[in-house]
């Protein structure tokens, strides 16, 4: 059989991978985002201009799930960017867990303290600015 046989037809591929993009589109929107506050962070990330590096959100929300599971009471992230995960870290600490962010940037790290007051976790997070090691 020859091999062109095998390969995908173009168009074909071009609507697989539309259907999937739709298909995330969906997921991040119904099952991701039931918080307005987690998705504002984003949206408020993006305007303020900040590097567009900040987690997925199904993996905003593993490390949610990943934190609930091992039921995490004090957690470190370091690099806070814009403070998405840490708005989705933060909801996953019980009434009194903490989490420590460390962010070098100084214009970042008042993006994040935004984000995460904005979200009402200003209590569980503290955003550190300097060096994550000396």
């Amino acid at each position: 059989m020859p091999r062109h046989t095998f390969t995908h037809n173009n168009e074909f591929a071009e609507e697989t991978i539309s259907k999937m993009i739709s298909t995330d589109e969906v997921m991040n929107d119904c099952i991701l985002h039931k918080d307005s506050y987690v998705k504002s962070a984003l949206d408020v990330n993006q305007a303020d201009g900040l590097d567009g590096i900040d987690v997925a959100p199904n993996q905003g929300k593993l490390f949610y799930l990943l934190a609930k599971l091992v039921n995490a009471k004090n957690i470190l992230e370091v690099g806070t960017l814009g403070g998405y995960s840490a708005v989705w870290l933060a909801k996953a600490l019980p009434s009194n867990g903490k989490l420590n962010t460390l962010e070098l940037d100084q214009r970042q790290s008042e993006v994040a303290r935004a984000n995460i007051e904005r979200a009402g976790f200003e209590d569980k997070v503290e955003v550190r600015i300097g060096p994550a090691l000396l």
